[in-house]
């Protein structure tokens, strides 16, 4: 667990490393930071527990295969929020409904972040509950 543990956070923490270059860099950047490392921590525990923690075998392998499919649907569906954020940019946020429709698009994306996060660790933990299941099947 804990090399498939630092392997997750060495991504997440590099991936905001190359965004420090052009992203705003603010209290709610560094919130969003602090929270998604709570939730790899929190997913990758959790789904370790769910293949049977200490007793569970093949964790990594297991991991590995799961993640893909996990990911692949979460980027899609990312992908599509991007794009409906996108075609929707003026009508949502400059239609007068927000004081700071930079503000309201940062909290939206900070929002959506977070939320694929938790669908993506909820979906492999799903996945290694299913796993289990079928291996402990008669």
């Amino acid at each position: 667990m804990r090399y498939f543990l630092a392997s997750s956070l060495l991504i997440l923490i590099t991936q905001y490393i190359s965004l420090w270059w052009g992203a705003v860099v603010n209290i709610l950047f560094y919130f969003e930071l602090l929270v998604l490392i709570i939730i790899v921590v929190f997913g990758c525990y959790k789904a370790f527990e769910a293949n049977g923690g200490s007793n569970g075998q093949g964790f990594i392998l297991k991991a590995i295969c799961l993640s893909l499919p996990a990911g692949m649907r979460v980027a899609v569906f990312s992908f599509a929020f991007g794009l409906i954020l996108y075609i929707s940019w003026e009508k949502v946020l400059l239609g007068g409904a927000f004081a700071d429709p930079n503000r309201a698009a940062g909290l939206i994306s900070y929002a959506a972040v977070v939320g694929f996060n938790i669908w993506y660790w909820w979906l492999l933990v799903h996945g290694f509950k299913k796993v289990r299941r079928f291996e402990q099947a008669p």
